[in-house]
């Protein structure tokens, strides 16, 4: 005789399960409308940018145009082994893990504003109760790409800020800016070990200092290691700009080139990612300023950079958004 149990009918999904699906649905249609939002913004200039293309679509340029796309992966990747490196300290994951938190994050982050939806998709991809303990690695390897950017930043800043239309108020708050930047880096490097041992008496304190205590306890050659990395993927992104320039052939030195590729990076890196131009317009606004006293045509110079973006963001964040629904996302614990 068949049992009571054998004929009812399965149980429903837990409201836990249909909480993530929820959330999950909202940071897609977030991602989706970010999408959608940076291509009606470009609309207008999108079919000078077709033409744009279409000149530099030529068998000669293909070698460039397949290193260009080779570097993708291996730019992720390398953010990815950073990412493994600083978590091993609280949950060791493999690399593949790591990659597949490392686009769930960045898929996520275009969701929300700064770098909260970074980390919070990089958390909640880890299988693991300690998943928040983890916070404190996201905060340190996105702390390492910043310091990166800065530092390469100041140095294409020295080089061009005499040829930058710009007032000279600006100029000197921004020097103020990148300098306390640059001495707090250090400053925070000698001071992590007291955080490993502080022990608050406030009960909010006390929650903070859990989930980013682990910054105290990674050792110099910890993070040394991921900073190797980070500069790395710098120089990839770097070369991956360069690359879409040369596409255009414009008579301006590798020097000069590379110099205003870190400045469009250092705004990026500076001014916060939800803002009124998006992403990509904030990368076109940038390099336009940036290359205005070099007399380049502006649509080439916003080709290159949409080019940039399609490969190193929108392809991953695509990938991304596959993952998320994917992979379940444990509860976390607070």
């Amino acid at each position: 005789m068949v049992q009571d149990k054998e004929l009812s009918p399965p149980k429903p999904k837990s409201g836990q399960a249909n909480v993530v699906r929820a959330i999950k649905l909202v940071v897609t249609i977030l991602i989706v409308s970010y999408i959608y939002r940076t291509f009606r913004n470009e609309q207008k200039g999108i079919i000078d940018i077709g033409s744009m293309f279409a000149t530099i679509w030529s068998e000669g340029n293909m070698p460039v145009l397949v290193i260009m796309v080779v570097l993708v992966p291996v730019n992720w990747a390398l953010e990815s082994l950073k990412w493994q490196t600083l978590t091993r300290k609280i949950i060791p994951i493999r690399f593949a893990e790591a990659f597949r938190g490392t686009l769930t994050g960045l898929a996520v982050g275009v969701a929300m504003p700064a770098q909260l939806g970074d980390t919070l998709g990089r958390v909640a991809a880890l299988k693991s109760d300690r998943r928040l303990e983890a916070i404190g690695a996201a905060l340190i390897s996105n702390g390492i790409q910043f310091y990166i950017s800065i530092l390469a930043g100041t140095a294409g800043w020295l080089y061009l800020q005499d040829g930058i239309p710009m007032p000279q108020a600006i100029k000197t708050a921004l020097h103020i800016t990148l300098i306390t930047i640059l001495l707090l880096g250090p400053v925070a490097f000698f001071l992590r070990k007291p955080l490993a041992s502080w022990r608050p008496e406030s009960t909010i304190f006390r929650k903070i200092q859990q989930y980013t205590g682990v910054i105290g306890t990674y050792s110099a050659g910890d993070l040394s290691l991921a900073t190797l990395y980070g500069t790395m993927r710098y120089l990839i992104f770097l070369s991956q700009f360069l690359l879409a320039l040369s596409l255009f052939d414009f008579q301006v030195s590798l020097t000069d080139l590379s110099a205003c590729v870190t400045l469009i990076f250092l705004a990026k890196t500076l001014i916060p990612a939800v803002n009124v131009l998006g992403d990509l317009g904030l990368r076109e606004f940038t390099a336009l300023v940036v290359f205005a006293g070099y007399q380049l045509r502006p649509e080439q110079v916003i080709a290159a950079t949409f080019l940039i973006w399609v490969m190193n963001v929108l392809g991953p964040i695509l990938v991304g958004i596959f993952l998320i629904w994917k992979y379940k996302w444990r509860k976390i614990r607070i």
